[in-house]
């Protein structure tokens, strides 16, 4: 399925849950289950809760109504006159009759006229329109791509503010059983009571070290849990999945041709440039005069002047465009064409910029995990620590080496965590810098 495809297929599925009276508010709880929620979860309840992707839609509906107005034919006009009709005396007649009143004599017309489209302007508008139309959805599926852009980034967040958790609630728990084996250790007169204190009075560090990851975990949890449409973040289920292992990067031209075909915000400035020549044709057919045909019956009760008592006439009528010649909208769409071709120059700029500097970002994130992945940082760091463990705890290691190891540790995976959280948000923006695909 193309990127397009796959664009107006999540709108649809939107559109029709919502025109089925279904709540897609309920629909989204059920599915996000007990279980970790994944990254594409996520994207999917948002699509289907966000309110600026319920506004955009309604964008599209306008611009249909447009078309609808563009397509609709002139209103016939009927007229009817009343002519004749007698002020003061009334003119003699042959042969003599009685005085007629004032309406003695009357006239009756009754017209019907109808402009006829001889230089094509409906069938010009519609195309305007319809023009326009393919731009909204274009404009509706950049909305699409930044909320998806913002849901994961949120999810991202999230899941570090996560890891990072689960990361200070094992120091911490190692931490717990370092000060067991020194209340133990001191108990047995192995260590004095001021460096018990000291191992105690650390142990408030990974305390402390707990709270904060809480805290950090459920601020995210919170922003996500607004993206994603809800109130709070009890209706998100308690973890989150971890994300993709890594996978190739692409060239940046590939990324660039990507982008080039498929980026919504550029494809529609391409569309407004269609869009605004379409409208500057509308414009410049609106100047021609339109042409109006009309048929007229007559009834004439003042016969003896020569009038035929019934009488059926045609006539053609046009403004003459001396002054009027629609200067003002002609002159509109061309500016709106310039503004269409230097808009198309300054997004496409911004599309390179953005797939360059997101190419950059992915490539310096993937030598930062090839040299803790590579190097085994992390589990040398570990294996560091057990050693320090076990030594302090046999009375080999003195509190200054245990605690240096615990810090290296620490430092380390607190290190890799940001270059595996860097990683991964690289890669949603390479998402976003190229089309932001729906996954």
């Amino acid at each position: 399925m193309s990127r397009v495809a796959s664009w107006r297929t999540a709108l649809l599925v939107v559109g029709l849950s919502l025109r089925l009276g279904g709540s897609p508010a309920a629909g989204a709880e059920q599915g996000l289950a007990a279980e970790a929620l994944t990254v594409g979860q996520a994207v999917s309840t948002a699509l289907s809760r966000n309110r600026d992707i319920l506004a955009a839609r309604l964008d599209i509906e306008t611009a249909q109504y447009d078309r609808a107005a563009a397509s609709v034919y002139p209103n016939p006009v009927i007229s009817y006159n009343l002519g004749n009709i007698v002020i003061g005396q009334a003119n003699p007649q042959y042969p003599p009759i009685p005085q007629p009143g004032a309406f003695g004599q009357t006239q009756h017309n009754i017209a019907i006229s109808e402009v006829v489209d001889i230089w094509a302007k409906r069938t010009a508008r519609i195309r305007a329109a319809e023009e326009g139309i393919v731009a909204k959805r274009l404009l509706v599926e950049d909305a699409l791509r930044e909320v998806v852009y913002q849901v994961r980034t949120g999810f991202m967040d999230a899941l570090r503010a996560q890891e990072a958790r689960e990361l200070a609630r094992e120091t911490n728990a190692r931490y717990a059983e370092t000060v067991r084996i020194s209340r133990s250790r001191f108990a047995a007169g192995d260590i004095s009571e001021n460096e018990l204190r000291k191992i105690e009075l650390e142990s408030l560090r990974y305390q402390t070290a707990v709270i904060d990851a809480e805290s950090e975990l459920d601020l995210a949890r919170q922003k996500l849990a607004a993206l994603l449409g809800f109130a709070a973040a009890e209706a998100l289920p308690p973890a989150l999945a971890h994300a993709t292992a890594r996978t190739a990067a692409e060239p940046l031209s590939a990324l660039l041709e990507r982008a080039a075909q498929q980026r919504p915000d550029l494809l529609a400035v391409r569309q407004s440039r269609a869009a605004s020549a379409a409208t500057l044709s509308s414009a410049q057919r609106e100047a021609l005069p339109d042409i109006s045909v009309s048929l007229n019956y007559q009834h004439s009760e003042f016969t003896a002047s020569g009038d035929n008592p019934n009488s059926l006439g045609l006539g053609v009528s046009f403004p003459l465009p001396l002054f009027d010649r629609n200067q003002a909208s002609v002159g509109r769409a061309r500016v709106d064409q310039k503004r269409a071709e230097n808009s198309i120059e300054r997004i496409w700029l911004l599309v390179q910029q953005d797939v360059a500097g997101a190419a950059r970002r992915v490539a310096r994130a993937q030598l930062l995990l090839d040299a803790f992945e590579a190097g085994g940082m992390s589990e040398r760091a570990e294996a560091a620590l057990r050693v320090a463990e076990h030594a302090y705890k046999a009375g080999a290691a003195s509190l200054l080496e245990l605690l240096e190891a615990q810090r290296t540790y620490l430092d380390t995976r607190a290190q890799y965590l940001r270059a595996q959280h860097e990683y991964r948000q690289s890669l949603v923006e390479v998402s976003h810098a190229v089309a932001g695909d729906i996954k």
